[in-house]
């Protein structure tokens, strides 16, 4: 029998040496990977400072910079401009574009809403119809209705007052009525018959004559095209007087 000494063969002590070993490497390697992508690289493109951009469009100013301050970024209004479609205080556009990566502490540029271009009524008083249809159109405004008030004596009829009054401002396109003082008595009419007549054709002429035009739209009448007139007041028939105001009621348009 041979003689045993204690001692295993050579090959069989060492396998789990090795095996220890490769383990160690590997766990070194894995350990080395999470640190670059955890730590190191983080540290090189700062991307753990990096903020994406809310889209602040259509935000009033208040709540953009709010939305801007959680994200860690700095809100500034860069320019204003006027917008019939964009409230006061309110984002038009921003630089840069929602969704876009910055920095965390970098700006955003927004340009805000001044509201609806606003302009200033003219002073019209003493001037003649024209010369107050001419003044309101430079400054971008619509002549709109003319009331007209009669005074013994003579003379040429002269605006005396506007509706707005003069240094009113007001949104760009806003209609201005204007009283026109006339001299002299007014002249008399007979009420034609307007029903069944095309609204804006009757409303021309009524108000080159002198008169004050009032309507009001009502639902489609049956056989009544759009825009036609279907009640009246004064009557057909009726005396009336220039500068009276004439009642209308018009079909709807659709």
């Amino acid at each position: 029998m041979a003689e045993e000494t204690g001692e295993r063969p050579a090959g069989k002590r060492q396998y789990p040496g090795v095996v220890k070993y490769l383990l160690l490497i590997a766990g070194a390697f894995v350990a080395g990977v999470l640190i670059f992508d955890l730590v190191i690289m983080p540290a090189i493109t700062g991307k753990r400072d990096v903020a994406v951009v809310p889209a602040l469009e259509g935000m009033s100013l208040m709540h953009a910079e709010a939305v801007c301050r959680r994200q860690h970024l700095e809100l500034v209004v860069a320019g204003r401009r006027n917008s019939d479609e964009v409230p006061l205080d309110y984002v038009i556009s921003q630089t840069p574009r929602a969704g876009a990566s910055l920095k965390q502490g970098r700006t955003v540029k927004v340009v805000a809403s001044d509201g609806e271009r606003m302009e200033t009524v003219p002073e019209l008083s003493g001037k003649s119809i024209r010369e107050a249809e001419l003044s309101l159109e430079s400054a971008a405004l619509a002549r709109g209705r003319i009331v007209r008030v009669y005074a013994p004596g003579t003379g040429q009829p002269a605006v005396a007052a506007s509706s707005p009054a003069a240094g009113t401002r007001v949104p760009r396109g806003c209609t201005v009525d204007i009283l026109v003082a006339m001299r002299g008595e007014p002249r008399s009419y007979l009420m034609p018959n307007l029903v069944g007549r095309d609204f804006p054709f009757a409303k021309v002429r009524l108000e080159g004559l002198g008169f004050s035009v009032a309507h009001r739209v009502t639902r489609r009448s049956e056989g009544a095209f759009p825009n036609a007139i279907v009640e009246q007041s004064p009557r057909a028939g009726t005396r009336i007087q220039e500068g009276e105001t004439i009642e209308l009621v018009v079909s709807a348009s659709d």
